[in-house]
């Protein structure tokens, strides 16, 4: 029997979206490995995996590596899944180890680590923003010497712009280095391209983008991770696209072809300038927005991106297109605040919002919220669709500022 290895973190119940599509393989053994700490989600993934094996730590390549061994004793494994963004090196560097066949380790590095993915899109002419690399105070000092100020600052491989930083002055980037950033740290520096952030997320089969969509954020991911903006886009639908759009699906599939991305989903980030230029920012070869995005793309184009992600691994990927409404869809989450939930707005708070199409709030009262420590960590989410774009930004935004959540963060406080 072919065997299906799925290597993940995903929260539940929404991560369940993921694994669905593994029920129709009747024809597999699949086996699970994900991190300890979800130990009490065990008897809701029974129902889609035969087996369940435990790491400390997604990231413990040595701890995965010795399960993949472990697993090739007695089965041979047909496809490794990495749905998530901080699983994607690893599944490429256990493919190339193992011979599975899918994303290998230089494909999974190119899409992960932006030096590697700049300097090649830099040798193809795509505009991308000036990059470099600083190992030393002195590399920043020189960087913004030529490239002048803002510039941002990330880790190479990051991901949901965590420890990803806009240092606008000289002041500012001296307290990054004297109070943020650790010692013998490698990071990435780029210049800062002012414009509107897009996201082009797209289907990649046998080389060849058979499907992409277009949305755009209505606040930057930079502005989302460091002044507290909502996550939030809006996908247009075929048929009302500028010319800006058709431009920036031309660049995702440059982009595609340059990294040599032949059999998966991909999201990437494009900024549209003052000026009308389109310039890219990243790619990933996962899913955009975790689990938001894949229904605003089906609601307004008719494509699944949860299956295409399981087809496309296991070999099995016919593009499919269901009838639609066309309609523009947009995503907007929900503010999120530390402490035990008193009280949180759900969708009866709505009830005069036309066009929800998904509504979903992760936490009750009594339950304990965590820190929000990256792009997309909020208390829930809203899926809406409209008639125009201004309406339903509009919309959103409205919906966003109604959501009520208060929390107890100590004996006597509530906020």
């Amino acid at each position: 029997m072919k065997t299906i290895v799925y290597i993940s973190d995903f929260r539940l119940p929404t991560g369940l979206n993921f694994v669905k599509p593994l029920q129709k393989l009747v024809d597999h053994k699949k086996i699970l490995i994900i991190e300890r700490h979800n130990l009490h989600h065990e008897e809701v993934l029974r129902d889609f995996f035969d087996e369940i094996r435990y790491v400390d730590h997604l990231e413990s390549v040595d701890a995965i590596r010795e399960h993949m061994m472990q697993i090739r004793e007695s089965h041979s494994i047909s496809a490794l899944l990495t749905p998530g963004e901080n699983a994607i090196e690893i599944g490429g560097q256990l493919r190339s180890e193992f011979g599975i066949p899918g994303m290998q380790r230089n494909q999974a590095e190119a899409v992960r680590n932006k030096w590697i993915m700049k300097q090649m899109l830099h040798q193809r002419g795509i505009r991308t923003s000036e990059i470099a690399i600083a190992l030393h105070e002195q590399d920043y000092i020189r960087f913004t010497a030529v490239h002048g100020f803002p510039i941002i600052v990330k880790p190479l491989s990051g991901y949901g712009s965590i420890n990803t930083f806009k240092l606008s002055s000289m002041d500012e980037l001296v307290h990054y280095l004297h109070h943020t950033r650790q010692a013998q740290q490698r990071d990435l520096l780029e210049e800062f391209i002012h414009g509107t952030e897009f996201h082009c997320d797209s289907i990649v089969s046998k080389g060849k983008v058979v499907f992409a969509s277009v949305s755009q954020y209505l606040y930057n991911c930079l502005d989302i991770a460091t002044k507290q903006k909502p996550p939030a886009s809006i996908t247009f639908p075929e048929g009302k696209e500028a010319d800006f759009i058709h431009h920036i699906k031309e660049i995702n599939e440059q982009v595609i072809a340059a990294l040599g991305i032949n059999q998966s989903v991909t999201h990437a980030e494009l900024f549209l300038t003052p000026e009308g230029e389109v310039v890219f920012g990243e790619i990933g070869a996962r899913i955009g927005g975790s689990h938001v995005m894949p229904p605003c793309i089906k609601n307004t184009h008719g494509v699944d991106f949860f299956e295409a992600v399981t087809d496309l691994e296991v070999g099995i990927y016919e593009f499919k297109q269901q009838e639609t409404s066309h309609k523009f869809t947009g995503m907007i989450c929900f503010p999120s605040r530390a402490g035990v939930i008193q009280h949180i707005s759900g969708i009866e708070d709505y009830a005069d919002i036309p066009g929800i199409v998904e509504f979903n709030v992760s936490y009750q009262v009594g339950q304990r919220a965590g820190d929000v420590n990256d792009t997309m960590t909020r208390s829930g989410f809203a899926i809406v669709e409209g008639d125009s774009f201004e309406e339903l930004r509009q919309t959103l935004l409205d919906m966003y500022d109604r959501f009520k959540i208060e929390v107890t963060v100590a004996e006597t406080e509530t906020v």
